[in-house]
C-alpha cells in the first residue's frame, strides 16, 4: 500500500511538472499587476528573483513588517507576491495542470470524506453495528491516509497557484478552521477514548466520548467540504467593494484598494 501510494505521488508530481507552463501572452494577476510574457522561463527567473532576494525566515519577515502594518497584513504582501511569482502565475494560467491537480483533489476528497463518514457512522451506532470498530478501522485507516495525503498536496498545489484571492476569501479562512478544529478532534480521539478500543469494539454503541468524536468530525467534514466548494464563488471578494465591514475586517481586505 505504501509502495503504491508513493508510486502515485512520483506520477503525480511528474504530469505536474510536465504540463506546469507559463501562458502565451500577458495577464493581470489579483493584484492587478501585470504578469511576465510566456517567452521568458519561468524556472529562470524564479531563480533569479531567489537570486535577487536577501534570504530571510517567513516568521522574521512577517514580524518585521508587521511592526508597522500588522500581521494580516504582511500575509498579504507575502501571497500577493508568491502569487507574481512566474511558476505560480504558470499554474494558475496552465492549459492543463490547474484542472488536473483540481480533479485529483476533488476525487481524493470523495475518498477521503467517504471513508471518514463510514467510520463516523459506525462510531455514533447508526450502519454497521455487528462490525467491530477495530476491524473497520483497520480496513479503512491505509486508504483514508492515503487520500488524505494527496488531497492535502494537490490542495496546497492549488492554493499556491491563487494564493492572495485564496487567503483573503471567507469561505477559506473558515475551511481552514475547521480543519484545526477537525484535526484536533482526531488528536483527542485517538489519544483517549480508543486507547480502550479492545473493550468497546464489539458494542453496537461506542461509548459516549466515541460517538461525540463520531458527531464533530460529521459535522467538521460537512462544513469543510461547503466552505471548499464556496471558495469558487466570489461572493466575498476584496475586489467586489463595497462588502459589509466585518468581512473586510475578517478578510483583511482595504476597501480603498491599498491594501490588496
Amino acid at each position: 500500500m505504501r509502495s503504491r501510494l508513493l508510486i502515485s505521488l512520483a506520477v503525480l508530481m511528474l504530469v505536474f511538472c510536465y504540463f506546469v507552463k507559463a501562458p502565451s501572452g500577458a495577464s493581470v494577476n489579483s493584484l492587478g499587476s501585470q504578469t511576465r510574457l510566456a517567452s521568458e522561463s519561468p524556472s529562470s527567473e524564479w531563480i533569479a528573483f531567489l537570486a535577487s532576494r536577501k534570504t530571510v525566515p517567513l516568521g522574521t519577515m512577517l514580524l518585521e513588517e508587521g511592526g508597522n502594518q500588522g500581521i494580516g497584513q504582511s500575509l498579504v504582501g507575502f501571497f500577493g507576491r508568491m502569487g507574481d511569482s512566474p511558476w505560480s502565475t504558470g499554474l494558475h494560467e496552465s492549459r492543463y495542470a490547474y484542472d488536473f491537480i483540481e480533479s485529483i483533489h476533488v476525487w481524493t476528497l470523495c475518498l477521503f470524506f467517504g471513508l471518514a463518514v463510514m467510520f463516523d457512522l459506525r462510531l455514533l451506532g447508526w450502519a454497521m453495528r455487528d462490525v467491530p470498530v477495530a476491524e473497520l478501522a483497520g480496513r479503512l485507516l491505509p486508504w483514508t491516509i492515503a487520500g488524505f495525503v494527496i488531497m492535502v498536496i494537490s490542495g496546497s498545489l492549488l492554493f499556491y497557484a491563487i494564493p492572495l484571492r485564496s487567503f483573503q476569501s471567507i469561505f477559506f479562512r473558515v475551511k481552514m478552521i475547521m480543519l484545526l478544529l477537525a484535526g484536533l478532534n482526531v488528536l483527542i480521539f485517538h489519544s483517549g477514548v480508543y486507547q480502550q478500543v479492545e473493550t468497546w469494539s464489539l458494542d453496537a454503541k461506542p461509548p459516549r466520548a466515541a460517538r461525540v468524536a463520531g458527531a464533530l468530525s460529521l459535522v467538521l467534514w460537512i462544513g469543510i467540504v461547503l466552505s471548499g466548494r464556496m471558495i469558487a464563488y466570489n461572493w466575498f471578494d476584496c475586489d467586489r467593494q463595497p462588502q459589509p465591514a466585518i468581512i473586510n475586517f475578517l478578510t483583511n481586505c482595504v476597501p480603498n484598494g491599498s491594501g490588496n
